[in-house]
């Protein structure tokens, strides 16, 4: 029994002494608290509300927009796609009616040429008599301009009368005229370019100096009267032989009249002698106004030559008029009264050879 003993009792024994030791060993820590436990339970149920209210109503919401979305782009493209045939259909309207214009066009074409073959046919056949005089007046005109130019050398005229001629061809409107309307223009730019003396201007004014020649003074010296004839002008009494003889001498000297055969510069002339003086003067002055007309640069430098030295040596060059002259005088001396011309000869050959080709036409045709 005592054998048996000490076994059955030795757990007891053992529990026992554990609990003597855990009476001994330090305090057990405190239980951990079940509030993690709890937030994470209730975390897990939030998480799985949100995904249950997701699935439940915000999914199909949202597939539901993207439905809509769908739908709206199919209904886009299908308009798009209508848009596009439409545009199709339309380009293809568009080039055949580009098509049908281009045949038009190149039918419109092909009937003007048709008329501007007409057209000159006609100018061909039924205006070759008023062609014809058209340009014969055009020759009438430019002929007179060349010999205008050429005789004359009369630039404003000739010019005037190409351009004449240039505005009758104008008016006929004719196409095979162009190649002549050329040549005229040419030389109508030729004629305006040449620089043109005034000398209508110059004629006037030397007309007016002829006129005021009379009004001109001479030097104050020269109002001295000092001829022969003032010393043998006195009076002579013919009481006695002394004065017989001088009446018969003074008789014989009124048969005999004694003149200077030349004017001296340096010498003082006789007062009688300035109306021979004057003469001179507009004798000269009208040389100079023939020979501006006529374009003659020798003789009008000459001339005015002339006048300018009568002018300083005789006149008094203190008075404002023989200034004047003078100064005007100097200043056309050395005026080029006959510029270069062109040669105008071109436009009337050219006009020539016109009516000859429209000649040898009409002699084709059969025509009178």
């Amino acid at each position: 029994m005592n054998d048996t003993t000490p076994a059955t009792d030795q757990p007891a024994a053992e529990a026992a002494a554990e609990d003597v030791v855990d009476t001994t060993a330090p305090a057990a820590p405190p239980r951990q608290s079940r509030a993690p436990l709890f937030v994470l339970l209730l975390a897990l149920l939030l998480v799985a509300g949100a995904g249950y209210y997701w699935v439940t109503q915000i999914f199909p919401a949202s597939e539901r927009g993207q439905d809509t979305r769908l739908a709206d782009l199919a209904a886009a493209q299908t308009a798009l796609a209508a848009r596009v045939d439409a545009a199709d259909a339309a380009a293809a309207a568009a080039s055949a009616d580009a098509a049908a214009v281009d045949g038009r066009l190149g039918e419109l074409d092909g009937r003007q040429d048709e008329l501007a073959e007409s057209i000159k046919a006609l100018f061909t056949r039924d205006a070759e008599v008023s062609l014809d005089w058209v340009l014969a007046e055009a020759e009438y005109l430019v002929f007179a301009a060349t010999q205008r130019l050429a005789l004359e050398q009369d630039v404003a005229t000739a010019t005037a009368a190409l351009r004449a001629a240039d505005e009758r061809l104008a008016a006929a409107k004719h196409p095979d005229l162009t190649a002549l309307r050329k040549q005229l223009t040419s030389d109508i730019a030729a004629l305006e370019a040449v620089a043109q003396p005034d000398i209508e201007g110059l004629a006037l004014w030397l007309a007016e100096a002829q006129r005021r020649a009379d009004d001109l003074p001479t030097r104050p010296i020269a109002a001295l009267d000092t001829g022969f004839r003032a010393s043998t002008g006195q009076a002579v009494d013919e009481a006695g032989w002394g004065g017989m003889a001088r009446a018969l001498w003074s008789d014989l000297v009124s048969l005999v009249q004694v003149e200077d055969g030349e004017m001296s510069d340096s010498v003082l002339f006789d007062p009688k002698l300035r109306f021979l003086l004057r003469q001179n003067l507009r004798l000269e002055l009208a040389s100079a106004r023939h020979a501006a007309l006529r374009r003659d640069d020798d003789n009008f430098r000459a001339s005015t030559a002339q006048v300018v030295h009568l002018l300083e040596t005789y006149y008094d060059t203190d008075d404002g008029a023989v200034q004047g002259m003078l100064k005007h005088l100097q200043g056309v001396a050395g005026l080029e009264l006959a510029p270069a011309l062109p040669d105008i000869s071109g436009s009337l050959d050219a006009v020539r050879r016109e009516r000859e080709r429209l000649g040898d036409n009409a002699v084709a045709q059969g025509q009178p």
